[in-house]
């Protein structure tokens, strides 16, 4: 852990890899825009320095979904073009207007409320639930919808955009159905508009699955962009793998804060639970669920000296492994939580399986209780 880090975990994030994994998505993309999401803290990542790194490689629009963030990105000099999803019906957005955020929309209705807010014309794209289930205006009524937001006097309907995630080859055939239907309904409201618009269906999976996006000119990768592979396999257990990605997080680390002994058949943890069969050193780290969720429960394993230590309990803010066998130590050792190759600790998909997790899950979890460090 860098000096004077008083956090209890430090993050090392590569923006090359990331840089390399926007090029890898572009060639996948083809002639399509490129909207670059970064939702969650950059999944993980970073928001301000995930942006400005995408900024300064040309991508043409960012991707949230929480209105501080997106405020955040303006307050911190990100000039580019950013679409806020939609967010909490009310919402006061006045600010988000007054710093030229597009905003998602799931109505006219919710087009219309923005109106009074701003001293110009609002830029907004409509979300179109194609079979999800979860946010947008529904498919029968799409058109109508972007037909009255096509009337209001200070609003400018950019976009339209939906969002069909899927996790096995058993779906596709669902969503490539969808996105056929979606497609049409897209076409039909470009045909009334008389004008190009942005219309964005396919994400990180879709993308990478090669899918068919009929009246569609913008793709929204997210976990893509991280090098994250997509989770997915097929009925004959093949997973799909994007060539040229490269995993952006590069390690968390945290530090053993204390060391003690128990004695050969001395109880210890919770109620006594524990009885150590041999003499056993214990580290324990600043770190629990407060914090952290990349070590949730006993038998997980972490990195400490070139040896791999076993997590004996997990508690709100402490942490405890036996580093019996990494001894000789000293309080203010690395330990090292996720590492991008698993040469000095797991990696991602190592704790994702012990968890029993998605990888996404890990990564957005990854919060600002970190001490973030860049490399090129």
């Amino acid at each position: 852990m860098e000096a004077g880090n008083v956090e209890a975990l430090t993050v090392r994030v590569d923006l090359s890899a990331i840089r390399g994994n926007l090029a890898a998505v572009r060639a996948l993309a083809g002639d399509r825009i490129v909207m670059a999401c970064i939702k969650g803290n950059a999944y993980g990542h970073g928001l301000v320095p995930v942006a400005r790194c995408l900024e300064a490689a040309g991508v043409p629009w960012l991707t949230l979904g929480s209105p501080g963030e997106a405020l955040a990105l303006r307050e911190a000099g990100i000039t580019t073009p950013i679409l806020l999803f939609p967010t909490i019906a009310g919402f006061d957005l006045k600010r988000h207007v007054g710093a030229g955020i597009t905003i998602g929309v799931q109505s006219a209705a919710e087009a219309a409320a923005l109106a009074p807010q701003a001293a110009a014309p609002v830029s907004v794209f409509l979300k179109i639930d194609a079979g999800f289930g979860r946010v947008g205006a529904p498919l029968p009524v799409a058109a109508s919808e972007a037909r009255e937001i096509a009337r209001l006097p200070s609003v400018t309907l950019a976009g339209l955009f939906t969002h069909l995630p899927f996790f096995s080859e058993e779906s596709v055939a669902w969503v490539q159905e969808r996105l056929k239907a979606f497609g049409e309904v897209a076409g039909t409201i470009q045909g009334d508009a008389g004008r190009r618009l942005v219309v964005q269906a396919l994400a990180s999976t879709g993308l990478a699955s090669g899918l068919d996006a009929p009246s569609t000119n913008a793709v929204c990768p997210g976990s893509l962009l991280y090098g994250v592979q997509p989770t997915w396999t097929s009925a004959s257990g093949q997973h799909i793998d994007v060539a040229g990605l490269r995993p952006a997080l590069v390690e968390v680390t945290s530090i053993v804060g204390s060391l003690r002994t128990i004695a050969a058949g001395e109880r210890f943890g919770p109620g006594g639970a524990r009885s150590a069969a041999r003499a056993t050193r214990l580290g324990v780290m600043p770190l629990g669920f407060s914090n952290s969720i990349l070590v949730r429960k006993p038998g997980q394993r972490v990195g400490i000296a070139g040896r791999s230590a076993p997590v004996l309990s997990v508690s709100l803010e402490h942490t405890v492994i036996d580093v019996t066998d990494a001894t000789p130590i000293a309080e203010g050792a690395t330990v090292h939580l996720l590492s991008r190759d698993g040469a000095v600790g797991p990696t991602l998909e190592d704790i994702a399986r012990a968890q029993d997790r998605a990888t996404v899950e890990i990564l957005v979890a990854l919060t600002g209780k970190a001490a973030y460090a860049y490399v090129s």
